[in-house]
């Protein structure tokens, strides 16, 4: 899922169309707040990203938008062990401002498979709590099914960034804790995710990620709403091509996020939009703009 943090700097005439220092799709993926975890679900999430890039330049200025269509499943093959798995079908396009030239990029993106081990679920027992915990420990696998395409050619877009995977086997270590005092409650997200080098030679900066969730829960006959109020924070180094660091890539970023789960028996949606309050990407040449992400699940 995606690198949203990330670009490179490899293509220094004016006249291509590829942008050099850009945004990526590709990368570790948040869950957000998972469906009730006393059931399996399956469904489809969407995620969109807009970057500006050179935006200090009229000349250079580009807009990469990154959106995929996600379905996800989550089974229990074992007793308090949950596995998750993900798919993705990106459409990536990027335009340059000052001419309006525009590059698209469509197809299957990276899997992945997460395995979390449930430390601690008080919600999988009928006793009664003073407070709820949930406390999923664990990790997973992305494998490279996204086509990475490095390649100087006419006809594909020429950037490391701007592709439909990272072209690596990547590795992701996480820690979900979830705590509820009657109708109010508090989501932790620990994640770190380990990146592997391409057959490009190329090597995406391994990402820590850090996020906090506050929600409450809203009784309304037979929906149940939970909206929520968090922020999320990344760091990464720098990127390595060849061993070298590439030195237009890397940075940090805290994001405000806000959104709602809603249930109706076995179905639930949610939303959940994040707005940069600090970022330093890519020594500021670099903006995220906006991020949306939305999802329609079915438990079972």
């Amino acid at each position: 899922m995606k690198k949203l943090l990330f670009l490179f700097s490899i293509l220094f005439s004016l006249n291509t169309s590829a942008c050099d220092v850009c945004g990526c799709g590709n990368g570790s993926s948040f869950f957000g707040i998972l469906p009730q975890s006393h059931f399996k679900f399956g469904g489809l999430r969407y995620q969109t990203k807009t970057f500006d890039s050179h935006f200090t330049s009229n000349l250079l200025r580009t807009e990469e938008n990154f959106q995929s269509i996600e379905p996800w499943l989550r089974l229990y093959p074992i007793k308090k062990t949950q596995l998750i798995l993900m798919g993705s079908v990106q459409s990536n396009t990027q335009t340059i401002m000052a001419t309006g030239e525009r590059k698209t990029l469509s197809g299957i993106g990276d899997v992945s498979a997460l395995a979390h081990y449930n430390v601690v679920n008080t919600f999988f027992d009928s006793t009664a709590h003073t407070f709820d915990h949930i406390w999923l420990l664990g990790g997973g696998i992305k494998l490279p099914t996204g086509k990475y395409d490095y390649a100087m050619t006419e006809d594909e877009v020429a950037n490391p960034n701007f592709q439909l995977g990272t072209g690596s086997v990547d590795y992701l270590v996480n820690s979900i804790y979830t705590v509820r005092k009657n109708n109010i409650g508090l989501n932790m997200d620990l994640s770190y995710k380990i990146n592997g080098t391409n057959k490009n030679h190329y090597k995406f900066a391994n990402k820590s990620r850090a996020i906090v969730n506050g929600f409450a829960q809203i009784s309304l006959g037979d929906f149940v709403i939970l909206p929520n109020i968090g922020a999320l924070g990344e760091y990464a180094k720098n990127d390595k091509q060849n061993g070298i660091d590439n030195s237009f890539s890397g940075g940090y970023m805290t994001t405000a996020m806000l959104g709602s789960e809603i249930y109706y028996k076995k179905i639930t949606a949610g939303f959940l939009v994040q707005k940069p309050i600090i970022q330093d990407l890519s020594g500021t040449e670099l903006k995220l703009r906006n991020s949306f992400m939305c999802h329609l699940t079915l438990l079972f």
